[in-house]
């Protein structure tokens, strides 16, 4: 409306031209970038989204020009240039370099250096994917020292940072590493700087935000310099600052512990497995009882893993997004022992084994990517283990669990505006719910986000859920478990409720310990977390779903006769995947007819259920009976346990 009474507003322009990229349409943001720079041609900001905007886009489209005309009749019409109507990598770098005729450098030293910083930009992003990459990476190099001519540490200190930051990344690439290291350590002075200059927590911590990378680096400034201890330190620091910021913005206090606390959490038994990802290194520390400091394992291959990381979320991806998800043959699936067993290579399992040959019981606290990955699959099953989103949070667990008699909240199939119904969710809730003498169940169209928060606040100590949740990527705050029609409890809900009674929470069957597909640049702050951050003893959760087997039924119902019998969630799940691993066709029958006669109703729909998966076991030929057809890691290595690593009640 404003462009209605003021053609001329270039603001108004640029701001249009900003939603429409965020809309996803390209060339009509285009246009309105060429609107705002009509009228002011050295506004920076619009050539830098231009160019952006125009890298993006496929093709040149003279037709979204036209439709503005159309859209404000009384715009007079912008004679064409066709230098700018290229479109991808080079039709973004003829934009920036367009851009520099108007911004020059002793009239506009910020606009000129971001310019700059930019162009650098697009050659590194497009050298990612040629095998010359050399060639584009120099080039990006040369712009970047040029961006650094007017963006210094104290005319523009954050616009400074992310070129040094981008610089950095650029030299390590190209196997420059004492420059990178010079520059590292040069940026991360400058930031202390900027750090101790900022006059409130919120300040603070957006700044620590927006340069984590270079904070992750600083990691590894000290374990070059054989620091070992103040690096551990700073990793965690590094990953409570985060978590606080995510789960607990009004917290002024953020606290890190220090390293005679972080091996309150061992004992003679038991070690800590934490990594650190910059975006140059990976870090593994060994944290035993006793020991003067931790053992750092040399993990060289962060390229690799870098890699490694991008096929697995690729093929994960295409298996949830197939149409055959269903179906037999699936590369992520069938792959699945090959590429856990290159990730046990690159992250040195073995050499990590060498120094616990007197441990029965890991803590695994990952990093990043890291928390979407099955790493408890990569030690033999020997091991207990147990997963902590940082040290710091396992330290406000340590205090005994006061386990009452059992309690169990069972929140079932929720009718989840689209999507797929859990096939065997409704069986697995109904076993479940029976094993316990005192259960509340609230399924399907009465799971609204009401019912379910006012029932979480009644005197329960185990949740059982049962359904659909998401991760939201750039809005963590916002990842949910989903529940009837379109209400959901998200993270921001979880925080809000007290949950110091929960023993155990059980998140089954919905991916809410996966993040999604992008690349995780800070830390991985999820539903698990919220959960864990209000005192939730325990939390098991499932990295991906199994829709076409009974065996997460089999696993969860033998979980919880484990707890019932008294034994600790860990050792519980434990034994859980182990049995499941090792149970033959033969010997499966006997929990089929257990489920049958103990907990379902005789010809109720889900005992017909259960009856034809024991017709169908029953009808395996008798040399197949000793195989067992769940050990493949698809099967039981989506099921991981957060929080106390208790064992013993």
């Amino acid at each position: 409306q404003a462009l209605h009474f003021q053609p001329d507003y270039h603001e108004a322009w640029y701001n249009r031209g900003l939603a429409l990229y965020e809309l996803g349409k390209l060339e009509e943001a285009v246009a309105s970038f060429d609107q705002a720079l009509h009228f002011k041609p050295d506004l920076h900001q619009a050539w830098l989204n231009r160019g952006v905007a125009t890298g993006n886009s496929l093709n040149y489209n003279p037709q979204a020009a036209i439709m503005l005309q159309h859209q404000f009749p009384n715009l007079t019409p912008i004679l064409p240039n066709p230098t700018l109507n290229q479109r991808g990598y080079e039709g973004q770098l003829l934009c920036y370099q367009e851009g520099l005729k108007y911004c020059l450098q002793d009239t506009h030293p910020e606009g000129w250096g971001l310019l700059h910083h930019h162009t650098g930009y697009a050659h590194y992003v497009q050298g990612k994917y040629q095998p010359n990459y050399r060639h584009y990476w120099h080039k990006a190099e040369t712009e970047y020292h040029q961006a650094l001519i007017t963006l210094t540490p104290d005319t523009y200190p954050e616009s400074h940072l992310e070129v040094v930051q981008d610089l950095i990344r650029v030299l390590f690439g190209l196997n420059k590493d004492t420059e990178a290291k010079q520059w590292r350590r040069q940026g991360l002075e400058v930031l202390q700087q900027l750090f101790n200059s900022q006059k409130s927590t919120f300040l603070k911590r957006q700044l620590a935000t927006k340069f984590i990378s270079l904070y992750q680096m600083g990691v590894d400034v000290l374990v070059e310099d054989n620091e070992i201890i103040p690096a551990l330190g700073a990793a965690e620091s590094n990953k409570n600052f985060y978590l606080t910021w995510i789960l607990d913005a009004q917290n002024q206090h953020i606290l890190s512990p220090t390293y005679p606390d972080i091996q309150r959490l061992t004992n003679p038994t038991t070690a800590i497995i934490y990594w650190h990802l910059s975006p140059h290194a990976l870090t593994t520390f060994i944290i035993k009882h006793g020991a003067a400091e931790p053992i750092i394992i040399p993990t060289p291959q962060h390229p690799q893993l870098e890699a490694w990381i991008k096929t697995w979320n690729q093929q994960y991806q295409d298996y949830r997004a197939s149409k055959e998800k269903r179906s037999s043959v699936s590369p992520w699936r069938d792959n699945l022992r090959e590429h856990l067993q290159q990730l046990s290579h690159i992250l040195n399992i073995q050499d990590i084994l060498s120094h616990t040959r007197s441990i029965r019981n890991l803590i695994l606290i990952p990093h990043r990517d890291l928390h979407r990955l099955p790493l408890h699959a990569l030690f033999p099953k020997s091991f207990t283990i147990t997963y902590l989103p940082s040290a710091q949070i396992g330290i406000h667990q340590l205090a005994a669990d006061v386990v009452a008699e059992a309690k169990l909240l069972s929140i079932e199939h929720p009718n989840s505006q689209d999507f797929d119904e859990l096939p065997y969710a409704e069986i697995e809730s109904t076993v479940i719910s029976k094993i316990f003498n005192h259960c509340t169940r609230i399924s399907g169209k009465n799971a609204t986000q009401t019912a379910v928060t006012n029932a979480l606040t009644d005197n329960y100590n185990i949740l059982h859920f049962t359904g659909h949740a998401n991760y939201n990527f750039d809005h963590p705050q916002q990842s949910a478990l989903f529940l009837n029609n379109e209400d959901k409890l998200t993270l921001n809900d979880i925080c809000a409720i007290p949950l110091n009674n929960y023993y155990l929470v059980t998140l089954a069957g919905c991916e809410t310990a996966l993040t999604g597909n992008q690349t995780i640049e800070k830390d991985y702050v999820g539903l698990v977390s919220a959960f864990i951050y209000q005192r939730v003893s325990h939390v098991v959760s499932t990295l991906w779903t199994i829709p076409d087997s009974m065996s997460s039924l089999l696993l969860m119902v033998y979980f919880y006769w484990q707890l019932k019998k008294g034994k600790p969630p860990a050792i519980a799940l434990h034994k859980a995947q182990r049995w499941l691993r090792q149970v033959t066709y033969e010997k499966l029958e006997q929990p089929y007819q257990t489920i049958l006669n103990k907990f379902l109703e005789p010809e109720s729909s889900l005992y017909v259920r259960v009856d034809h998966e024991l017709w169908k076991i029953r009808q395996i030929e008798p040399s197949q009976k000793q195989e067992t057809p769940f050990d493949h890691p698809y099967y039981w290595a989506a099921f991981i346990i957060t929080g106390k690593n208790s064992l013993e009640n």
